[in-house]
């Protein structure tokens, strides 16, 4: 069944999350048997009429921004529905005639409404707050094929990258292996979709293969799995960076309730910065350079202490596209987090890509490391 997406021109444009939720939701749609999507872009007073939609599209996801009502009007007009008690000065939407979708936190956020063999759902303002109430009521489509009623979906878990495409070995391999798929992500990690034929046996298998790399069993952004487990576990983060420039503070404080865990952010692009603000000394710098292990963990620790965190975060790397050499070339990354009672995590990474994907995968790096040291610690279980 194919999906189009519809919202308003430019309106994702530089997210670091996306409020449609993508790539993330491309998966969640493909898990439901619903693919490929596709994308319509509005100018920002353009009207919208899902009956000049091409038939081949059988759901139509609305994304607005909740700036301007002309899109919701018109789609209300076109599809002869009307807003409930409060209108438009309401700040809880309700339509009649129409299923309430809902946000995390429980509040009206859209509506979807079956329509000549077509489901056609409209958000206010992000579509991945609303998954939970997307994907149940997308299990009810009488469209849907009855495969998915039955809970005879595809499962996605998503799997930390090693640099490298997502293998699991020739035992599994030539065990079904095939019927998978992997769909490699921008960020350097893969979602592994399981059809539900593979069994439980084959996961137990895949689990204990692929151990802890395992960090979600559906679609998720990272930095949103990592801020819950951050709030569980009562942690606070502290982030150093120097060829991220900030990318990795930026992630984690994408994430709304982000105050909880996130205090102190600082870029230290320059080894006089380094130098000044986290104590990295300059006969460190001269010995090894400002692309090495010792940097990075001695980058943690100072900005560790100068915090009072419970963890901290820090990079040091080679971005590009000019810089590199034959020992350190281009998209050599080093990562260090620590904690209050000096363990410590280390990583060394070689990107493929331009400039802002060795950034992008370096940051989904370190937040994996926050990840799993806050797993190392028995604060919080996988």
């Amino acid at each position: 069944m194919k999906c189009l997406l519809v919202m308003p021109r430019w309106s994702e444009h530089g997210s670091l999350l996306p409020p449609s939720g993508r790539p993330y939701l491309d998966l969640t749609l493909e898990c439901l048997g619903i693919g490929p999507l596709s994308v319509m872009e509005l100018d920002e007073d353009e009207p919208f009429d899902p009956a000049e939609v091409p038939e081949k599209y059988k759901l139509i996801l609305v994304q607005d921004h909740g700036r301007n009502p002309r899109l919701r009007r018109s789609l209300l007009s076109n599809l002869g529905l009307s807003l409930g008690l409060g209108g438009e000065t309401s700040a809880r939407l309700k339509v009649l005639g129409a299923r309430t979708l809902l946000d995390r936190q429980g509040e009206p956020t859209g509506f979807a409404l079956e329509r000549r063999g077509r489901m056609v759902a409209y958000f206010s303002h992000s579509i991945w707050t609303a998954r939970a109430s997307l994907i149940k009521m997308l299990r009810g489509f009488d469209g849907m094929d009855n495969r998915i009623r039955r809970n005879r979906e595809t499962v996605c878990w998503m799997v930390e990258g090693a640099g490298e495409p997502l293998t699991l070995g020739e035992d599994l391999v030539s065990d079904s292996f095939s019927l998978c798929k992997v769909r490699n992500l921008p960020n350097g990690d893969a979602g592994l979709l399981i059809p539900a034929i593979m069994g439980e046996e084959f996961k137990r298998r895949v689990k204990e293969r692929l151990g802890n790399r395992i960090h979600a069993q559906s679609p998720r952004p990272l930095e949103e799995l990592l801020g819950d487990r951050l709030i569980k576990s009562g942690l606070k983060v502290t982030v150093a960076e120097s060829c991220t420039a900030g990318l990795i503070a930026a992630r984690l404080s994408a994430v709304p309730g982000s105050s909880a865990y996130l205090g102190l952010g600082m870029v230290t692009y320059a080894n006089e910065a380094k130098q000044q603000w986290l104590g990295v000394e300059e006969s460190l710098l001269q010995r090894v350079g400002a692309v090495s292990r010792e940097v990075a963990m001695a980058m943690a620790r100072g900005v560790l202490k100068s915090s009072g965190a419970d963890l901290a975060v820090a990079v040091t790397g080679l971005a590009g596209p000019d810089g590199g050499s034959e020992e350190k070339p281009v998209g050599t990354v080093h990562l260090a987090v620590c904690d209050r009672y000096h363990q410590t995590l280390e990583h060394r990474g070689f990107y493929l890509g331009n400039r802002e994907r060795i950034r992008w995968q370096a940051s989904q790096t370190a937040l994996h490391l926050l990840r799993r040291m806050v797993m190392a610690q028995g604060q919080e279980k996988p």
